[in-house]
């Protein structure tokens, strides 16, 4: 189970260091959101589901949040 969770934090990181914290267009957000859901596909139904889905809502949150702070 470490593994797996160690996997998950790895992922998204990885996620979130590709599009380098910065603010994201439409078209960078829809990217960054079909990436997550094609890295949640490895996690579905296993029991770091939960954990993948949380960390990547709290990414997405990020992303948000940061791009209402630049406009």
């Amino acid at each position: 189970m470490r593994k797996l969770a160690y996997e998950v934090f790895v992922d998204i990181h990885r996620l979130a260091y590709k599009y380098r914290f910065q603010k994201l267009d439409t078209a960078g957000w829809e990217s960054f959101i079909a990436d997550g859901e094609k890295l949640m596909e490895r996690y579905r139904g296993t029991a770091a589901e939960s954990l993948f889905r949380n960390l990547f809502a709290a990414v997405q949150n990020f992303y948000e949040k940061l791009g209402q702070e630049q406009d």
